[in-house]
């Protein structure tokens, strides 16, 4: 079989590109999730590397705003081998990651005593150079059912919250 240059250098360069894939979201799961008043959710952002991403690793979940006139808020921050889950005072204490150890590729997170505040999309974005991926999940929090009564009238109300 005679390669020329040109094939040989076509060949090259697709098992280059190949084997280099970098940075990857690899989470295959749903990207709306609806969850009752007071419950928990994981929001799920598995990652994979490859030996071409050298940087450092940060993570960064945001509520995106809802409109254009709002900006986005950080909700919680893996940086410097160091997770900062106390930064969105709206969810302080309730975001958490799901991994005592994220860089190992789960990024996800856990929120706990979800409120309808929490309703929105949220976004997992992963940075290692030379790559930036990202994920976007819809949450949707729905209220409880309070209370049922029997009215004076007879008639049932339901109390919702």
């Amino acid at each position: 079989m005679d390669f020329t240059i040109p094939h040989l250098c076509c060949v090259l360069i697709s098992l280059i590109a190949g084997v280099a894939h970098g940075l990857e979201i690899t989470s295959q799961g749903p990207t709306s999730i609806e969850k009752a008043s007071s419950e928990s959710v994981k929001l799920d952002c598995q990652f994979s590397l490859a030996p071409v991403d050298s940087g450092p690793l940060d993570i960064e979940w945001s509520l995106l705003a809802s409109d254009n006139q709002k900006e986005d808020k950080v909700v919680i921050l893996y940086s410097g081998d160091r997770a900062y889950e106390d930064y969105y005072p709206a969810v302080k204490g309730r975001a958490h990651f799901n991994s005592p150890d994220p860089k190992n590729g789960d990024a996800s997170i856990n929120l706990t005593g979800l409120k309808s505040s929490d309703t929105g999309t949220y976004q997992c974005k992963v940075k290692k150079a030379p790559g930036i991926r990202s994920r976007k999940m819809l949450l949707t929090v729905m209220g409880e059912w309070v209370a049922m009564d029997y009215i004076l009238n007879r008639r049932y109300s339901a109390i919702y919250s």
